[in-house]
């Protein structure tokens, strides 16, 4: 079998893949690794073992590019969006952007068509490139396989579809009670029970630093220059020639010197904006909708929400499909304080049925008090349904075939559903039973391994467990 990852600038997901590689060459598998930006090159590409096969996508782009000398096919502007949604700092015109997809669908043409891969490693297509790779191994059945550190901890979310599972929903539909092994049910009541109280998260919850002191901020900059200041220096020195195919590059080069200034400006922010939040109000028990904000720039939301990325027209619109006199409680996310404008929050402020609920407001209680969770892809949506109350999911999401989830597509669906569930409030008195099919049906779609634990110093993973996990979901995949 021959293995394709695609390696970028994520440091989790890179690292996770070197040591996985380690595992497919000592079953001399054929290991294909393609370098997406001159970063990673000079950072990652020793730490992989020979005799791993390498593919620089700036070179190829630099010596075999030939503007203009394709016909694009199944390839629209919605699979641009993720690198404009993260690229604000570079300029991106018309010509700039056809220039970027033109050569990215030529590269990766050449890599279906040269180096013929059994199967495509990633996360969920992430940018114009991966996308055009994702229409590419869907055009060929090839296993395209997006790897998201799952809700269940220690595992991996494994996206077959672009940003879910195209198994889950049948699994779960044609599981029964009494196929469920009794490790199974015991696993899913303690975990049901400890996601919604809370007391075991997902590995992804927590990776980010968010508040420092003055000196704890210094220090982290300290931290981050000796950590990558010689990638830094070595990549100004090459810039000039290869700064117009290498777009992640030169993202992550303005973002270097970007940063200090911006997380200075978040501190600020930080303090500033405490004074503008709510918290729950007893009078509006049953009387609330909630939306909880997402973290952007994101897959989450550029990806798999893509028509709804703009989260303040959004929570516009969903605030004017609710019936009256009902409020949309609109709750930060606790890793996005700082990161948005006073200006996002005055305008929110101005609808007059939209409460902004503090980060620190606990969600168990909201969702106790609440009709309904309106939601892109948060997993709080999730937490939701398996509370027994109606979600409303509109984005992709992988736990939307829960029966409490209602999948929308359109802002008059949403209204029509609200006022159905309204007029004959959803009964759940198997929720139990359901709950634990759900999660079942989940856990078994999942793979052993935590992405984050291969940056850890003791690493738990199990490469060997999930070199072989993989290779029997590309398999089954291929048929």
């Amino acid at each position: 079998m021959k293995w394709c990852f695609i390696v970028n600038n994520a440091p989790f997901l890179t690292e996770f893949f070197i040591k996985l590689s380690r595992e497919v060459v000592k079953t001399n598998d054929e290991c294909l690794v393609i370098l997406t930006s001159k970063f990673v090159e000079y950072e990652k590409k020793m730490l992989f073992p020979a005799p791993t096969k390498f593919i620089s996508k700036v070179d190829w782009i630099r010596q075999s590019y030939r503007p203009g000398s394709v016909a694009f096919h199944n390839v629209s502007w919605k699979e641009f969006f993720p690198l404009f949604d993260r690229s604000k700092r570079i300029s991106l015109d018309y010509e700039k952007a056809f220039d970027r997809t033109d050569q990215d669908y030529q590269f990766y043409q050449y890599i279906f068509e040269s180096e013929n891969p059994d199967l495509i490693l990633f996360e969920p297509p992430s940018g114009i490139g991966t996308e055009i790779a994702y229409l590419f191994a869907r055009e060929r059945k090839i296993p395209y396989l997006g790897i998201l550190v799952s809700r269940i901890p220690d595992r991996l979310e494994i996206c077959d579809l672009e940003c879910v599972d195209a198994h889950s929903c049948s699994l779960f539909e044609h599981l029964l009670m009494e196929e469920i092994t009794s490790e199974e049910r015991e696993f899913a009541q303690n975990y049901i029970r400890s996601f919604l109280l809370h007391t075991k998260v997902p590995s992804y919850v927590g990776t980010q630093k968010v508040i420092f002191s003055p000196l704890g901020f210094i220090w982290h900059y300290i931290q981050a220059i000796r950590k990558k200041g010689k990638a830094l220096v070595w990549y100004a020195k090459i810039r000039k020639e290869v700064k117009r195919y290498d777009v992640e590059s030169e993202i992550r080069w303005m973002r270097s010197f970007a940063a200090p200034l911006e997380m200075l400006r978040r501190q600020f922010r930080i303090l500033s904006q405490k004074r503008i939040y709510s918290l729950y109000d007893e009078r509006d028990k049953n009387r609330f909708f909630v939306y909880p904000l997402q973290l952007q720039p994101e897959t989450s939301t550029s990806l798999c929400a893509t028509y709804y990325n703009d989260q303040l027209s959004t929570i516009q619109n969903i605030a004017f499909t609710l019936p009256f006199p009902y409020k949309l409680y609109v709750k930060e996310h606790p890793a996005a304080i700082g990161t948005r404008e006073n200006l996002f929050y005055k305008r929110l402020k101005k609808i007059p049925h939209v409460v902004l609920i503090a980060p620190e407001e606990q969600v168990s209680r909201l969702i106790k008090n609440c009709c309904g969770v309106i939601t892109l892809t948060s997993t709080v949506g999730m937490e939701s349904a398996l509370a027994g109350k109606p979600t409303y999911v509109l984005g992709s999401a992988a736990y939307e075939y829960h029966p409490l989830c209602r999948k929308i597509s359109s802002f008059d669906q949403l209204r029509e559903s609200l006022r159905q569930d309204r007029e004959r409030p959803p009964e759940s008195p198997d929720l139990q039973e359901l709950n634990l099919r759900f999660i079942v049906s989940y856990l078994r779609r999942t793979l052993q391994g935590d992405i984050i634990a291969s940056c850890r110093e003791t690493d738990s993973n199990n490469y060997a467990e999930i070199y072989q996990s993989f290779r029997r979901r590309a398999l089954e995949l291929r048929g």
